[in-house]
């Protein structure tokens, strides 16, 4: 009986580090539209009823940034995966980890600013009734600012 408590203990105390940082991790694609790396039209835009040129021109943005957009994103991994490695090794330091987590936070902006900066091009390619209509869409809430299609429910306690 005591060594199926101290397995049970030993698995708790293995997994609860682990879970502690995996809260508020985004998972696999760090913010980016799940087509940014395939250089596929993000959903929302397919709501906006775009001509074959605008396709195109989508299209060509996605496909253009797609690997700067791949270096970015392995950039922030990277990064987070070395905080998480260092918490968990004996080689722990205050500053270490500040400069671990620096870089990880200006990985994640320039991430962020590629981002921005596609999701402007595209903007820039839509007509002026197309701009107003998906004005209203994220005003709505029907059209999430990350690009990942579908209606956003507002987060807790709004």
């Amino acid at each position: 009986m005591s060594l199926k408590r101290f397995l049970i203990a030993a698995a708790i105390s293995l997994v609860l580090p682990l879970a502690a940082l995996g809260v508020g991790q985004r998972g696999d694609r760090c913010g980016v539209w799940p087509p940014t790396e395939s250089g596929k039209m993000p959903p929302y835009l397919r709501q906006l009823d775009l001509s074959e040129a605008q396709r195109d021109r989508v299209f060509e943005i996605m496909h253009g940034q797609a690997p700067a957009m791949r270096v970015k994103v392995k950039a922030v991994r990277n990064a987070e995966e070395s905080l998480r490695r260092l918490v968990l090794s004996n080689e722990y330091s205050e500053p270490k980890a500040r400069a671990l987590s620096d870089g990880a936070a200006k990985a994640t902006a320039e991430l962020a600013l590629a981002r921005a900066m596609a999701e402007r091009q595209i903007y820039e390619v839509l007509s002026a009734e197309q701009r107003s209509q998906l004005a209203k869409l994220k005003a709505a809430g029907k059209v999430p600012m990350d690009g990942r299609g579908g209606e956003r429910s507002p987060p807790p306690g709004d």
